[in-house]
């Protein structure tokens, strides 16, 4: 006798549900109107879910022989582990009501941006950690078994508190569904059947609304590209299509998904461009267009390298697909190259920019330069690191007078030195760094993806990059490892 995926997902709720324990999972904060988290639809959405089989990846400690690329960012982002493990105590503390907070009411709009945001991207940090193999016992003093605790904690109360309402800030929750759906399902070996629930409800609706919305456009008009809301609203369309391949709205989501990539940094001369990416000429993806023609973006009322960096959230499909064995789509770099050929090449003189002029990306230094302002922080190289790595693993710097290996090391160098400032490796010093309270939690998510990919880079395969809208079964056999391919730019 055989049994369908959604009668088996069934009967696991019937027999194997339970409420998280309260030694290791319980971080659960009760619904304003009691709705049961386990719903109608529960059994469906679960049998869409294939967990990701680790036996066909080499753990980090395995991997021979390792580059000094990799080893140096295994250093830096169990550093920044170490810290969030402390972090994240004190944040579990607050969702179980077990330390002062301003309870459901402070979760929601700006205060699940600085709350919410950062559980998010520490359980997709420490995800990483633990199922890469890359977690060591003595950078932090904390075991294993602990961290895995801490991480399963935090999914399970940032789940709870999406309610199908996006945590009342929908304008950013893909980014923060992406980041903790990424990192459940790394972990689903270790959700039970509740948390499991919460977290493939919460991807599938963030998908399915976005599935449904309009792509928003800059058009040179106004001061705000809509490059990095299009690039993050990408992410957990890609994460959706990956670890749920058996959903009947893979085909809605892989379409608004290739949508939004070719959108993110589109410049005016792409709606004519007749280069066909994922079955389609680029010119008919688009409506308008997201950046300059050289590459910049404008954000905040100026040009801001800072969401040139965004870049990174569409290139994520290449840390997220191979977990699957699935191709990353062909959308998935559209002008990724033009921008980091800006970051590198692209002169600003000065004046009219601001002094001493030159290119955003100087060699031998690890901060960018800012053409016109700065309103986050000029001593912040984690997002530029995090796309060099891309850029390394991907061959986005071919043919440019630096190498992003070169800034890779550099980077990586002086993250490092400002973490040995700290005795808890804590990253930013006061007053470095005062704009954004998730800072740290942000670096450890970040880091993690920088790691991830690193990972993947090292495994012996390829990744596979195609047109993932003609493919009815898009799994192959070899899939992970170094990635050929040339970037899908419009230049």
């Amino acid at each position: 006798m055989s049994f369908s995926p959604k009668l088996i997902a069934l009967i696991l709720l019937a027999f194997c549900w339970r409420p998280a324990r309260a030694s290791n999972q319980d971080c659960r904060i009760p619904a304003k109107d009691n709705t049961n988290v386990i719903t109608s639809r529960t059994g469906d959405v679960l049998a869409h879910v294939v967990p990701i089989d680790w036996s066909r990846f080499t753990p980090y400690g395995k991997i021979e022989p390792r580059s000094s690329e990799l080893t140096e960012c295994a250093t830096i982002f169990l550093n920044t582990v170490s810290y969030n493990l402390s972090w994240a105590t004190d944040a579990i503390e607050k969702q179980d009501g077990k330390a002062p907070f301003t309870g459901l009411e402070g979760l929601e709009k700006r205060g699940a941006h600085d709350f919410i945001r950062p559980v998010c991207n520490v359980a997709f940090g420490l995800a990483v950690a633990l199922k890469t193999g890359v977690y060591e016992e003595e950078v932090s003093g904390v075991p294993k078994a602990e961290v895995r605790a801490r991480a399963l904690q935090l999914i399970h109360g940032a789940a709870r508190n999406h309610r199908g309402q996006g945590w009342g800030y929908p304008w950013q929750s893909a980014l923060w569904a992406a980041y903790l759906g990424h990192g459940a399902w790394m972990l689903w070996d270790d959700l039970d059947v509740e948390t499991r629930a919460l977290v493939a409800e919460l991807v599938e609706w963030e998908a399915d609304r976005l599935a449904d919305v309009t792509v928003p456009y800059w058009d040179g008009r106004g001061g705000d590209t809509k490059a990095e809301e299009n690039g993050w609203n990408s992410m957990v369309l890609s994460l959706a299509v990956a670890m749920m391949p058996n959903s009947p709205r893979v085909p809605a989501w892989k379409e608004k998904c290739s949508e939004f990539m070719i959108s993110a940094y589109s410049t005016e001369d792409d709606l004519h461009n007749g280069r066909v990416i994922d079955g389609k000429p680029v010119k008919d993806w688009l409506r308008g267009f997201n950046a300059n023609a050289d590459g910049s973006v404008v954000n905040h009322g100026f040009v801001h390298p800072d969401y040139m960096l965004g870049v990174h959230s569409n290139l994520r499909a290449f840390a997220v697909k191979p977990l699957a064995g699935q191709v990353v789509p062909e959308a998935a770099d559209f002008n990724a190259d033009r921008v980091y050929r800006c970051l590198v090449t692209r002169e600003w003189p000065s004046p009219p920019y601001a002094a001493p002029g030159g290119t955003i990306y100087r060699p031998g230094e690890p901060f960018m330069y800012y053409p016109q302002r700065a309103d986050w922080s000029r001593v912040n190289c984690i997002s530029s690191y995090l796309v060099d790595v891309h850029a390394w693993t991907l061959g986005l710097d071919k043919d440019l007078p630096h190498s992003a290996k070169h800034w890779m090391q550099v980077r990586a160098a002086k993250i490092r030195e400002m973490q040995q400032r700290h005795t808890d490796r804590r990253i930013w010093a006061d007053g470095e760094f005062d704009t954004w309270p998730g800072r740290e939690q942000t670096a450890c998510g970040r880091l993690g993806a920088a790691f991830l990919m690193l990972w993947i880079h090292a495994q012996d395969g390829t990744v596979k990059r195609a047109n993932w809208l003609s493919r009815q079964d898009e799994s192959y056999s070899a899939f992970i490892g170094q990635t050929s391919h040339s970037p899908s730019g419009s230049m």
